[in-house]
């Protein structure tokens, strides 16, 4: 059972290390949670060879989720802001705080772009995820016609890397660009032995790269950089590869920082003011024995920090850090070939960066390649969460229809054919509804899983053109310490009552157990008079839907490790978005029909919109909005659990040959926090089709032929 929280804050090369030694070995009843403001983090020794274009994004980039995911970590998707040592709180962004035993801190550095205008007009080399990000845009750039003046500011390594990689991309790519290296002083790479100099110059003369010595930039304005002296250089754009610079909030909470505001650690990585927080890479200053901000004192910092981590908790005594003070320096030249040096001798050619190549390779293999192995189960089927997790239709119905039911005159009841909501207390005047959903938790971001529900169970009373009212929530939080069980209760339930008051609903009670696993089920209430009814439909009315669909097969891939960083994001995002706007504008209008897609898929929710009706629907599948990467993942073989209970529900369908080959399984695939289905007029479809999201996928018809399908998808 887990009794305390050891948090990380930020993916940087020591953390992804440690993190990775913990997963393999774990410190016992220690919760391990990871806090990063990206899903991706990229390693910064294979970004010159990234903007050269030798190597993919993928190739260079640590996916910390699934990192998290193969180490059974908790994973905290959001930008750290500050940390109050005192009561032991991380704030993080737009989340409530995470509470920490320990917490270690990884967050590296950026340059400095304090100066006026750096931070209106200049691209910093880091965090290198921005820069990732902004490169394809810069590359992409129309300068109509015209050659493109670029300005690296910084002539250390790394601007020297940076210089020869956008030479060398620009080269291969035929694309004229004229680069400067910018210094203040007048010495190129000082410190590194003249082979490695004279190699550079030559690179440097090579891909006609200018470099301005003596020029202390002062300002930067959109079209020109500023120097101490008034000198000016005009430039389309500047790239900044100076000193590293802290981010503010570790002074600002008190912890003992260095004079740049680095957070100063012992010789066990440890702050020297609070022995609770430990810290490493760039964002540390390591005060017993200094060291300069250098990927490699990063990597090789990892075994002690992962070492007197587990101290922390009492398991082993406390190891001193112990760095050398020289290495193995190599600098890539833009064109496969590196300069280097070690122990005083230099060399350079293509076997330098093909060894280059080789160690880079080999660490972001520990990521890709050798990640610590899922438990298996006993063997085991997969079984997804969210609305993956519910029983499949067929099996409901055959059961439901089984069961007594005590018969109230007031409450017309059939539980295997019911709206999204049912009536719960009958009046005169209007009647109460109430509907209850919930699942298995399907992240460990317990605040995000409470939105997420909360939206997916308000999602059937707005089905029905109800607002909610009330509310109830059941939680099972998974067994842990009563310290921890209470730290995941407050995020669970943060996440409900603030979703709560997005939907104009109270909370008037509930009920809470532990078990293996967190579910989480929620009850909501509303009245109303008059209610939208699931299968109204009218014959001419356009099939309107307002997001997209695609989330079961991306949790499906998320939970198998198979899901990359950037559908993840997408997929949050639309997990997290409600369907309250779109309802409210509903409300405004006449709807004839309406439920809304969840568990049983687009089709299944389309079957009971018309059953026992002589209507047909017609899907034209090329409008049905899908999620990126659902497609792929889903001809990749990937689906949820409940999938194969829904594909029988093919036999009522006719599919076109077009459809069945191309997003026939997406159709049926169980949604969370789905949008709302929506059968409406064409004179009221022309309106909401003003919405944002909202599509046109289909018509309903009227059934000619008995022989003929319920729903038809072309």
């Amino acid at each position: 059972m887990n009794e305390r929280d050891l948090v990380f804050i930020g993916g940087g090369h020591t953390h992804a290390l440690v993190l990775r030694m913990l997963a393999m070995k774990p410190i016992p009843n220690v919760r391990l949670t990871l806090i990063s403001d990206t899903r991706l983090t990229p390693y910064s020794g294979m970004l010159p060879g990234f903007i050269s274009g030798h190597y993919s994004q993928a190739q260079t980039h640590i996916d910390l989720n699934k990192l998290a995911q193969a180490g059974h970590i908790r994973f905290i998707h959001g930008r750290v802001t500050g940390l109050d040592v005192e009561r032991k709180r991380i704030q993080v962004h737009n989340h409530p705080d995470i509470e920490y035993d320990k917490v270690s801190v990884n967050v590296g550095s950026t340059p400095n772009l304090t100066l006026p205008g750096a931070k209106e007009f200049a691209v910093g080399v880091k965090p290198v995820s921005q820069l990732t990000a902004t490169w394809a845009h810069l590359l992409a750039h129309d300068y109509q016609g015209k050659t493109p003046h670029w300005a690296i500011v910084g002539a250390g390594a790394a601007g020297v890397e940076i210089a020869l990689a956008i030479a060398h991309r620009f080269a291969k790519q035929q694309k004229p660009i004229q680069l400067s290296l910018v210094q203040s002083g007048s010495a190129l790479l000082a410190g590194y032995q003249r082979g490695v100099q004279n190699r550079v110059r030559k690179a440097l003369k090579y891909f006609n790269v200018t470099l301005v010595n003596n020029f202390r930039v002062v300002k930067v304005e959109q079209h020109q950089l500023v120097a101490d002296d008034n000198q000016t250089l005009a430039i389309d754009k500047s790239i900044w590869c100076t000193p590293a610079t802290a981010p503010t909030w570790p002074k600002e909470a008190g912890l003992a920082t260095d004079e740049q505001g680095f957070i100063a650690v012992n010789a066990y990585l440890q702050s020297t003011s609070h022995t609770d927080v430990f810290a490493a890479g760039d964002v540390a200053s390591m005060t017993f024995s200094p060291r300069p901000k250098a990927g490699v004192y990063a990597v090789r910092s990892a075994p002690f920090l992962t070492k007197n981590l587990r101290a922390a908790f009492g398991l082993s005594n406390f190891t001193p850090t112990k760095l050398q003070t020289t290495f193995l320096s190599l600098i890539s030249l833009g064109n496969r070939t590196a300069a280097g040096q070690k122990m005083g001798i230099s060399f350079s050619g293509g076997w330098v960066w093909r060894w280059k190549n080789h160690i880079d390779l080999t660490f972001m293999n520990l990521f890709q390649k050798h990640l610590p192995t899922m438990d298996s189960h006993m063997n085991e089927p997969m079984h997804c969460a969210g609305c993956g997790s519910k029983l499949g239709p067929q099996l409901l119905q055959d059961s439901l229809q089984a069961l007594p039911i005590y018969k109230q005159a007031n409450l017309a009841i059939n539980l295997a054919k019911t709206e999204d909501a049912a009536v719960a207390i009958y009046r005169k005047e209007h009647s109460v509804y109430q509907s209850i959903d919930g699942f298995r938790a399907f992240t460990d971001d317990l605040y995000r899983l409470g939105i997420v529900t909360t939206h997916h169970g308000i999602n059937d009373l707005y089905a029905m053109g109800i607002q909610p009212t009330s509310a109830q929530v059941w939680a099972n939080i998974c067994f842990a310490h009563p310290r921890l069980s209470k730290r995941d209760f407050q995020q669970l339930m943060s996440g409900i009552t603030e979703s709560l008051i997005h939907h104009e609903t109270t909370l008037v009670g509930g009920h809470s157990t532990q078990g293996n696993e967190t579910h989480i089920g929620i009850v909501v209430n509303g009245e109303q008079s008059n209610v939208w009814s699931k299968n109204n439909l009218k014959p001419g009315d356009c099939l309107l839907l307002n997001r997209p669909l695609g989330s079961g097969v991306i949790l499906a891939a998320d939970m198998q490790g198979k899901a990359d960083a950037e559908i993840v994001d997408q997929l949050w995002t639309h997990l997290l978005t409600s369907n309250r706007a779109f309802f409210k504008a509903l409300r405004a209008l006449h709807v004839d029909g309406a439920t809304d897609v969840s568990g049983f898929g687009l089709v299944g929710h389309c079957l009971e919109m018309v059953e026992g009706s002589d209507l047909q629907i017609n899907i034209d599948s090329r409008k049905v909005p899908i999620l990126a990467g659902a497609l792929e993942l889903s001809h990749a073989g990937i689906g949820s659990s409940l999938l194969p209970q829904l594909l029988p529900l093919k036999s009522r369908c006719n599919i076109s040959k077009e459809a069945y080959s191309q997003v026939i399984d997406l159709l049926f695939d169980p949604q969370t926090n789905g949008g709302l289905l929506v059968s409406v007029s064409p004179e009221v479809a022309t309106q909401l089709l003003k919405i944002d999201g909202v599509v046109k996928i289909g018509e309903v018809t009227a059934r000619m032929l008995a022989s003929e399908k319920e729903v038809a998808i072309h």
